[in-house]
């Protein structure tokens, strides 16, 4: 992360997902099975993990529209999360909807930043950037998850604790993703008019 090539803010966005992430497992390991605090902790993970990823995809963003989607859907989260906490089910300690309507929501995000660099023309090696790498990462993720946790609703811990191997596979392509999006060097696109033109790739046609 303190290498010069990795000094952009929204990367640091990331790094600070990462540390967070970190940190929530060591925790969420020495926590009892059956503890409800279980339920806030990963309530407040939620609400967190899913407010960098939305700064991370604004940064990235270059249609104003988009950005102002991202930004109006933040406080409708926060009002989720906080709705959920109030009518918190005791009998759970998994914050299922909110993390289910993270996953829609982010995968949405992903899938319009993907369609938005498909008609820039601008870039042509996207795989190059560390961005493609990290919303690869935040999409594999996510979709991988998303009916482990929507169904968490209707399994029992037990049953929960059979399937949390998604989660720990998911979790580790993900953190691999994003190594490799730290690892790889810079990538600048340039305009369609400075880069170099192969004349057998556009072969005149016989007259």
């Amino acid at each position: 992360m303190f290498l010069k090539r990795n000094n952009e803010k929204k990367l640091w966005v990331i790094f600070a997902y990462v540390v967070l992430s970190f940190l929530t497992d060591i925790t969420n390991g020495s926590l009892p099975k059956d503890s409800q605090v279980k339920f806030y902790f990963f309530s407040f993970f939620t609400l967190i993990e899913y407010t960098l990823f939305s700064i991370f995809l604004y940064l990235n963003f270059k249609s104003k529209t988009i950005k102002v989607l991202i930004l109006s859907a933040i406080p409708l989260f926060y009002i989720l999360v906080a709705y959920s906490i109030v009518n918190k089910d005791q009998s759970k300690n998994f914050d299922a909807i909110p993390a289910s309507l993270e996953s829609i929501l982010i995968i949405i995000f992903c899938v319009c930043f993907f369609f938005e660099q498909i008609r820039d023309m601008e870039i042509s090696f996207i795989y190059s950037s560390k961005t493609f790498w990290i919303i690869v990462a935040i999409l594999v993720y996510m979709s991988a998850t998303f009916f482990l946790f929507i169904s968490a609703v209707f399994l029992s811990q037990e049953e929960r604790a059979a399937y949390w191997f998604i989660n720990l596979i998911s979790n580790l392509i993900k953190n691999i993703l994003l190594t490799i999006a730290f690892i790889i060097p810079n990538y600048k696109p340039r305009p369609l008019d400075e880069r170099p033109f192969d004349d057998e790739l556009f072969e005149k046609p016989a007259l």
